[in-house]
């Protein structure tokens, strides 16, 4: 089993189709709180990571191969809290009949989704959003490449771009070259005004110069936009206005 820090909410996704799946997993990026613990199509292996993971929040797709949502849900002794996630709304009434946190209809906005998410117990009193307080922009992280550390403040960060295991962090007018993830990372900046827009790629929404097509222009540099993101950026540059 993974040593995973206590305030975080290990979340678990199981869903049969790849876009959903693709969709649930950039919005979770998006959320510092969050964390994926796992990603399956079906009961059988969601039983298997139940058993070898701590999962929080689970997000439970109910038409599926093998064994429904619904049923089973009903199989398990011990229920970690469920959003359901489908495109069929007749199954509701069920759904909260076995106490569910919510029930997403497909398709359904970041904003829908971090809604959601708020009615997880633990996370009340912090509600998750895409905005950012002020004082955070000034912030400062150390950044350590090499035998030196930097401290940065988040306002002068770009965007932070994954090569392998390391993470490039460009500056207003320089870069960081430093041994990270992208999902560590992105943990690190809080409600900063930060969005995953690519699984390469995290950027500085304050930093949007403008956008063209699927892509996004930053001190001259275009970034590319993977869909199933884009809606959600689009939500956090409203929310920065």
């Amino acid at each position: 089993m993974n040593n995973i820090p206590e305030n975080t909410i290990n979340c678990l996704i199981v869903e049969d189709e790849p876009l959903s799946q693709e969709i649930l997993e950039s919005y979770i990026e998006n959320c510092p709180e969050l964390k994926i613990a796992g990603i399956c199509k079906d009961a059988l292996q969601a039983n298997q990571i139940l058993n070898s993971e701590r999962i929080d929040l689970i997000f439970l797709d109910i038409n599926m191969p093998i064994l429904n949502g619904i049923d089973w849900l009903k199989t398990l002794d011990e229920v970690p809290e469920v959003i359901f996630t489908t495109a069929y709304p007749e199954h509701a009434v069920e759904g909260f009949n076995l106490n569910a946190l919510d029930y997403l209809l497909k398709p359904f906005s970041f904003d829908r989704f971090l809604k959601a998410v708020n009615k997880f117990q633990p996370i009340k009193k912090r509600q998750i959003t895409i905005s950012s307080e002020p004082s955070d922009s000034e912030k400062t992280i150390m950044l350590k490449s090499g035998k030196k550390t930097y401290p940065v403040k988040l306002s002068e960060i770009n965007y932070i771009e994954s090569d392998g295991d390391y993470l490039k962090v460009q500056l207003t007018d320089w870069h960081i070259i430093i041994h990270d993830t992208l999902k560590n990372f992105i943990s690190k900046l809080g409600n900063s005004g930060f969005f995953r827009i690519h699984r390469s790629y995290i950027i500085n929404v304050k930093k949007i110069e403008y956008i063209e097509g699927n892509q996004v222009c930053i001190a001259a540099k275009m970034i590319p936009i993977a869909a199933s993101y884009r809606e959600g950026l689009q939500q956090a540059i409203e929310k920065e206005q």
